[in-house]
């Protein structure tokens, strides 16, 4: 009888934690698909970016962040591909606008 309610407790203990640690996952998700909206948001205000430069933006940006999560301690490396990317699918007018907010930017990521 003391084994059947040891179970039980176990195994309400365990659903908890499951489910405690599968809603902070969910959030940190949450909270980067987030960021990578503002970024690409703030980069087409500020840019004037068309719908297929900012959608691109959105792939560099989340190709970035899913590389940050693989490996942080490359992060300086994956700034500086990313960087590169999106100044490569700019014109001249937005690249010089760029130039002058990027570095604010990549504080943010």
């Amino acid at each position: 009888m003391n084994t059947l309610r040891i179970n039980k407790y176990f195994l309400i203990i365990v659903l908890i934690a499951l489910f405690g640690t599968t809603n902070i996952l969910s959030k940190t998700v949450i909270q980067d698909d987030k960021t990578v909206k503002e970024l690409a948001s703030t980069l087409k205000q500020k840019l004037l970016l068309s719908n297929d430069q900012e959608s691109k933006v959105i792939n560099i940006l989340t190709e970035l962040q899913n590389n940050i999560s693989s490996k942080p301690e490359n992060k300086s490396v994956f700034i500086k591909d990313a960087d590169t990317k999106i100044a490569n699918i700019l014109d001249s007018k937005q690249k010089m606008k760029y130039d002058v907010i990027k570095n604010d930017l990549w504080k943010k990521v």
